[in-house]
């Protein structure tokens, strides 16, 4: 359904709304430990009343009762609730689901304008020279994995920014200086390689990879709707297959010895993710819930994932996780047309595949704010 149109001052409003919601996110988790440790828990709350907001700002109540998709939607928000109870789950569980759905609905509300576009990329994209210059995975209290995800979430709005700027140098006739952030951006490339290295982040690595491979990528390339296909099944379905892939490998880690960043390939992950499979087959309609407790001895009960999209689907079921990859292949696929004609539409959208593929091995994508700032990169991708 194409959705209708609604005033500048409802526009105006949403945009402020998740401009509010990645700078109290962001300054409240990026910034001190002891902050994040008070508030990380809340953050999925915060998340859901501020998605509130932006759906009855965004939303004529007139259009979403009609709207199919809204329907999908809300069956999915109260089918993770019903689930919640059969499972005898973490009640905050459902809200992870609700923002999930809210994200991917509202993505295809959200218009952006220029300023705010601007405000966004340059925010967010302090945030990877900041803990560059500060580094806080080591030494102040975040996890490495932690760090990687603000560092390769920062990285990519770093990038696409300049790629704005570049554009509108070049649109200004100001050569010289669109030449020389072309430079500057092959350095923060490899600033970014080194700085990842660095914390030890393989999740991060990885989207780093994803990200670099689809920029190289020819532009015309882009304007293939079979290429564009297939890296939205990978971005999505990646999740599912890899976590697969490592329970297969984890059979043979005695014999498989890869390492990264000092690592071993196969160092845990096939041991979680094989025993959540198991709980899940026994329950696939209603998932397993978040207050199981993972039977792997190093682990001491704590249930993680460590997987975005296969916590949607190990935790909720397979209804909710197919409402979820139904909205999400739906909005990336709108964004063909703009992305094929566009250098900083391809860059946001590389960068949405990026996020998506470093949470083939951590949640990044589905937590707060993680998941507004890839709900941010997709209005990005759609305006500029």
């Amino acid at each position: 359904m194409e959705t209708g149109k609604i005033s500048e001052n409802r526009i105006k409003a949403g945009n402020i709304l998740l401009c509010a919601s990645i700078v109290i996110l962001t300054a409240a988790l990026w910034n001190e430990y002891v902050w994040y440790e008070t508030i990380a828990p809340l953050a999925t709350l915060i998340s859901f009343v501020i998605l509130a907001a932006m759906f009855f700002v965004l939303v004529p109540l007139k259009e979403a009762v009609s709207d199919r998709k809204f329907w999908i939607m809300a069956a999915a928000v109260a089918v993770a609730g019903i689930n919640i109870f059969l499972t005898g789950s973490g009640k905050g569980a459902w809200l992870t689901a609700a923002d999930v759905l809210l994200v991917l609905y509202l993505s295809d509300r959200i218009r952006l304008t220029k300023p705010f576009t601007y405000f966004l990329l340059i925010y967010t994209g302090f945030y990877f020279f900041y803990w560059t210059f500060d580094v806080k995975g080591y030494f102040k209290g975040y996890n490495t994995n932690y760090g990687g995800l603000v560092l390769i979430t920062g990285f990519v709005f770093a990038i696409t920014g300049m790629a704005a700027f570049r554009r509108s140098l070049k649109k200004n006739g100001e050569r010289g200086g669109a030449v020389f952030l072309a430079i500057f951006t092959l350095f923060m490339f490899a600033w970014g390689y080194n700085i990842i290295a660095w914390y030890r982040a393989r999740c991060a690595l990885l989207g780093f990879a994803v990200f670099l491979l689809l920029l190289v990528l020819p532009k015309n390339v882009w304007k293939s709707r079979t290429f564009y296909g297939i890296v939205i099944f990978f971005a999505t379905a990646g999740a599912i297959i890899v976590s697969l892939l490592y329970v297969w490998l984890g059979r043979y880690a005695g014999r498989f010895d890869v390492r990264i960043f000092y690592k071993d390939v196969i160092s845990g992950r096939n041991e979680i993710w094989s025993d959540l499979w198991n709980a899940f087959l026994q329950k696939p309609l209603t998932g397993i819930g978040s207050s199981y407790r993972i039977d792997v001895d190093w682990m001491g009960g704590v249930f993680e994932v460590h997987n975005g999209l296969l916590d949607i689907l190990i935790v909720h079921g397979v209804i909710v996780f197919a409402v979820v990859l139904y909205l999400l292949i739906a909005r990336l696929w709108k964004l063909h047309d703009k992305v094929s004609e566009n250098r900083v539409a391809q860059c946001a959208a590389s960068a949405v595949f990026a996020i998506l593929a470093t949470s083939f091995m951590e949640n990044g994508f589905i937590v707060p704010p993680f998941l507004l700032c890839t709900l941010a990169l997709i209005a990005i991708a759609g305006a500029v």
